[in-house]
């Protein structure tokens, strides 16, 4: 790796990014109100933006109906998170988000024509100078604006990144920098992460590839071979020199893209299954960071609706054995990503788990830590797939990639998508809803395809919505691991159902 390389990206990590926290309620005029400030220009590419919703008594608030938001984050390059926050002030709790992330911005509506005064006055002193207090109507008008007046300082707890560093150990999401310097720590960690794959490389298990190849191979990132696209990076077909057809996927720029990139090519490279993609090598230099793994035909959700019974059971039973073999990992990797979109299909339908961007090494389990004392961390993921604990309280184990291969289940056993968009832009359905409603009355049978016009076997459809089923149980302690998942699919005899456990209810 060059020095140029080096300091470029040192350079990014100075970068300023705002951190919007924005205050919702359980009405639709809150969601309303995030859609168009999310719109508005004070959201630039790169910012990254916290959803936060504070419980307050009997009322209900669903983190799946926002699927709409996510996609216009993803295509203004904006991080998007939600999170349900238990607190017993909603002034308190937002001011506490603002403080441990470290926000320059406090977005907030008023469904009256102006805030009242003693509000405006509480939120001004619990919030630090360094950041803007921005209350909207519910038309997405800017009401008021001004620094917060508090003297107290950032809060000292911070949040586990979603990201890990190369060495596989947990790292601080860095605030955004009111300086220019870079800690000693950081550099470090750098340098020995271009030595690791330097070494990878003269081991000759993967290729540093030259940043002309894949311009050349993807026709300069044309948007005609452009196959895929995310919040934090896009996917290209590739044609290399040897004439080799393959998938580069190219980071975006910003100040966590360096970390994003070791850490999945980290990952990546410990990585040896059948069903797991392939990954062949890696592009870092000033021009961008981009990862090259083998290029399958297409994707699941994709390809859902065109895959008869038997295409459809065997990737159930192949995705079932890769997320397997990573739990079985020491310590476990968890995916956190797992969907329809991320399992990649050949011609002949087999399938391969891809997008390793937000993959973890889930170091918590070879420590006896309290689990009180265990920071949470950032959620990240797509709406629809994401378990209820992950998404509330940011608890991280296997049994989150256990809960988003059920809805996958489903996806296959209905063939229909996990987030199911309704004539009205800002409403959505839930298919892990509409499946619990028939579920927990006996009537699975409404939830096969119709497609599939009665050609299945119905012994391995009870297995799968079976599966499926005890996936996605609201507690997690109560989900099977994937090995056992992988046993009831190979199994004749688990048709039956003998427990009933098609038809518990979710009081559990």
């Amino acid at each position: 790796m060059s020095r140029r390389a080096i300091m470029s990206w040192l350079r990014a990590k100075t970068a300023k990014r705002n951190i919007i926290v924005v205050g919702l309620k359980s009405d639709n005029h809150s969601r309303e109100m995030l859609l168009r400030f999310l719109m508005n220009s004070i959201v630039e590419p790169g910012d990254s933006v916290f959803a936060i919703h504070v419980p307050e008594f009997d009322n209900t608030f669903d983190p799946n109906t926002f699927h709409i938001h996510e996609d216009l984050c993803k295509s203004k390059q904006v991080d998007f998170q939600v999170k349900i926050c238990a607190g017993n002030s909603y002034i308190t709790e937002l001011t506490h988000q603002v403080r441990i992330t470290s926000a320059t911005i406090l977005a907030v509506g008023c469904n009256s024509q102006w805030p009242k005064d003693s509000t405006i006055a509480k939120f001004l002193k619990a919030l630090p100078p360094t950041c803007n207090l921005l209350i909207m109507d519910n038309g997405g008008r800017i009401l008021f604006r001004k620094e917060g007046t508090s003297q107290q300082g950032t809060d000292t707890r911070v949040i586990r990144s979603s990201s890990l560093s190369i060495s596989g150990q947990p790292k601080t999401r860095p605030p955004a920098r009111k300086s220019s310097s870079i800690s000693k720590q950081t550099q470090s960690s750098l340098f020995v992460s271009f030595q690791r794959l330097a070494m990878l490389e003269t081991k000759g298990q993967y290729r540093e590839f030259a940043f002309e190849e894949l311009h050349h191979g993807t026709k300069g990132f044309s948007p005609n071979v452009l196959i895929g696209e995310g919040g934090h990076s896009r996917v290209y077909r590739a044609i290399l020199e040897n004439g080799k057809g393959v998938a580069v996927k190219v980071l975006n720029d910003s100040q966590y893209s360096k970390e994003l990139f070791f850490q999945e090519v980290e990952i990546l490279s410990g990585l040896r299954h059948e069903n797991i993609v392939e990954f062949l090598g890696y592009c870092c230099c000033d021009e961008m960071c981009a990862i090259v793994y083998n290029l399958l035909n297409s994707n699941l959700k994709q390809r859902l609706k065109q895959l008869n019974w038997n295409e459809r059971m065997q990737i159930a039973v192949d995705v079932a054995k890769a997320l397997e073999y990573l739990h079985s990992c020491n310590p476990p990797i968890i995916h956190r990503d797992v969907k329809s979109s991320n399992i990649l299909l050949s011609v002949d339908c087999k399938p391969q788990l891809s997008d390793f961007g937000a993959a973890i090494v889930h170091s918590n389990f070879q420590n006896n830590e309290p689990s009180q004392q265990k920071k949470p961390i950032h959620v990240t993921g797509t709406l629809g797939y994401l378990a209820p604990e992950y998404m509330m309280y940011g608890k991280v184990d296997e049994k989150i990639d256990v809960y988003s291969y059920g809805v996958v289940l489903l996806e296959l056993i209905t063939g229909k998508e996990a987030i199911q968009k309704t004539s009205s832009i800002s409403t959505q359905e839930s298919l892990v809803l509409q499946a619990r409603s028939l579920l927990s009355r006996g009537l699975f049978n409404r939830l096969i395809d119709p497609n599939l016009i009665q050609d299945y076997n119905k012994d391995e459809m009870k297995r799968m919505t079976m599966a499926a089923r005890l996936c996605l149980l609201h507690s997690s302690s109560r989900r099977p691991s994937m090995k056992t998942i992988v046993q009831l699919l190979g199994d004749s005899n688990a048709g039956s159902d003998p427990s009933g456990i098609l038809f518990l209810h979710d009081d559990d």
